[in-house]
């Protein structure tokens, strides 16, 4: 009698949870070996929630065990419901199924038959065979791609676990079989928190650890302690600005479900992307053994500095990192703030600058021309700002618009007209000739193309305009704020104002300093005056 293994496999834990496929494929194949009458059941193995086509058979603990055990030839037959229970990888099943063979084992579906390789037909059809499964495998996840695509664009909730902040609620919608499906509404007790850790990040200037720290010891929850990770996870989510995503794909913002503003996140994910690594080995990046070896090994020491991250060397380029000169007095020992460029320590870099320079005098510099900035855009921007932005600027795109409208509004009037007189001309009861009003038509319709183009363009302008003036307002608003609180507040938020004011700071030797802002007064007045929004 020959011994038959059987092997059972579903895709997904959908599959499993129905409890109905595998129940299905094991009374297949116990039904054909009942009616082959040299074979007797021996074993069978199962295998839940693991794809053939995702998953290769070598990472595959039951196609590992079963191999095993057909080289220690414990059974003669391995049986399947279908051949691509074994697997759907083209380049990698054949070939599985041929090692069987070779091992003296059998390869029988209750489907399809037995699997034979007696000759050169034989194997192309078991290639063939799996080609066609890879295909269908990749079809299908193609759909079920393109699927997820478009509810993430339509701003549908796709499953999986919800984000902090929110919670799921049946508001509806059903599923096959009348399953119950949830959506997303934001919860109204967790959601303050997750606006107050875009707060820390984006205008406190707490780096992760501290705000997880902070977040800890300010709502101590054994089933919800806080990580770096999970809040730089949380900054860098689109979810918080109402929009859906999936890869690359992202919904319009949904603005039941918006937390936190689109700037914030964008703000917050550029300023953990450009907060200063924990080594300094890791932020140099290049020839990590020419540096000297008092460097400290973590930055924690640069909590203090204004300019970190924003101030750079003017001769190479390269960002000056801030640390401490050390000097001993007797048994005092002196700290004393520095900004050091580590390329001037290095010849072959050819970096022309110091190598150090005074951190007080830089940030002190530095303070009085942002201080100088504050007050100037206050003094020489408000009244610009006030008098036309808004109105004039608006008004400006409208009138465009509104008059193109009214072209061709007076087109189409005459384009009627014209008709009617066609068809009198017709009649034989017009006074103008149906040749002269054919032509007018036709010159009528050039013209209505030509302002319906120019109406397209005027309003795409209007948008692109309006965005703009949208972002000129944020700006404005944001720095009269920042003018406001700057003086008061800590040095924490001062560093966040700072980042947001300034592009990079440029020292050279003699402390030559080059402070350039994102939006300069000039560029701002100039918006303003010449109505087009930076």
């Amino acid at each position: 009698m020959k011994r038959v293994l059987c092997l059972y496999r579903v895709s997904t834990l959908k599959q499993v949870d129905k409890k109905d496929d595998i129940p299905m494929q094991r009374r297949e194949c116990r039904d054909f070996i009942d009616k082959m009458d040299d074979w007797v059941f021996f074993d069978e193995r199962m295998e839940k929630g693991v794809s053939g086509y995702k998953v290769s058979a070598n990472d595959r603990d039951i196609i590992l065990e079963i191999r095993e055990m057909a080289e220690h030839k414990l059974f003669d037959v391995l049986l399947v419901f279908m051949f691509d229970r074994l697997g759907r990888k083209e380049d990698e099943t054949p070939f599985l199924v041929k090692w069987f063979i070779d091992h003296g084992i059998e390869v029988w579906s209750t489907r399809e038959g037995q699997q034979r390789l007696d000759n050169q037909v034989d194997r192309l059809m078991n290639y063939m065979r799996f080609w066609a499964a890879s295909g269908e495998s990749e079809k299908t996840s193609l759909r079920v791609k393109a699927a997820h695509t478009q509810m993430t664009e339509d701003g549908i909730w796709r499953g999986g676990g919800c984000p902090y902040g929110y919670k799921l609620v049946h508001l509806g919608r059903v599923g096959k079989r009348n399953r119950p499906l949830y959506d997303l509404v934001i919860d109204e007790e967790t959601a303050p928190i997750v606006r107050e850790v875009f707060d820390l990040i984006v205008r406190q200037g707490y780096g992760t650890h501290r705000a997880a720290n902070y977040l800890n010891e300010k709502y101590p929850n054994p089933d919800k302690i806080w990580v770096a990770q999970t809040i730089r996870t949380m900054i860098r989510n689109p979810i918080y600005t109402g929009r859906m995503h999936m890869n690359h794909t992202l919904s319009e913002p949904i603005e039941r479900l918006r937390i936190v503003s689109d700037e914030d996140v964008e703000f917050g994910t550029n300023a953990i992307a450009k907060r200063i690594p924990r080594k300094y080995t890791d932020f140099l990046n290049d020839e990590n053994d020419l540096l000297p070896d008092t460097v400290p090994s973590k930055t924690a020491v640069f909590g203090a500095y204004l300019l970190s991250g924003i101030a750079y060397c003017a001769h190479c380029g390269k960002k000056l990192v801030g640390t401490y000169h050390t000097k001993h007095y007797g048994d005092m020992v002196y700290h004393r703030p520095v900004y050091r460029c580590y390329n001037g320590e290095i010849k072959a870099k050819n970096c022309t600058g110091q190598r150090t320079y005074s951190g007080t005098k830089i940030d002190n510099a530095v303070m009085i021309a942002v201080r100088q900035y504050l007050q100037s855009f206050q003094q020489t921007v408000d009244a610009q700002w006030e008098e036309r932005a808004r109105k004039r600027l608006r008004q400006e795109v409208k009138n465009r618009v509104g008059r193109i409208e009214a072209t061709l509004e007076r087109l189409i009037k005459e384009q009627d007209g014209l008709k009617k007189e066609i068809l009198k001309a017709i009649s034989g009861t017009s006074d103008f000739d149906r040749e002269l009003l054919k032509e007018m038509l036709d010159e009528n319709k050039t013209a209505q193309l030509q302002a319906e183009d120019e109406l397209q363009k005027a309003k795409m302008e209007a948008a692109r305009e309006e965005e703009s003036l949208k972002q000129l307002e944020q700006q404005y608003q944001h720095i009269s704020e920042w003018a406001n609180e700057f003086e008061d507040a800590d040095v924490d938020r001062q560093k966040m104002i700072l980042a947001r004011l300034i592009e990079r700071v440029e020292v050279g030797k003699g402390y030559e300093i080059e402070i350039k802002f994102y939006l300069s007064q000039d560029t701002f007045i100039e918006a303003v005056t010449s109505q087009k929004a930076v």
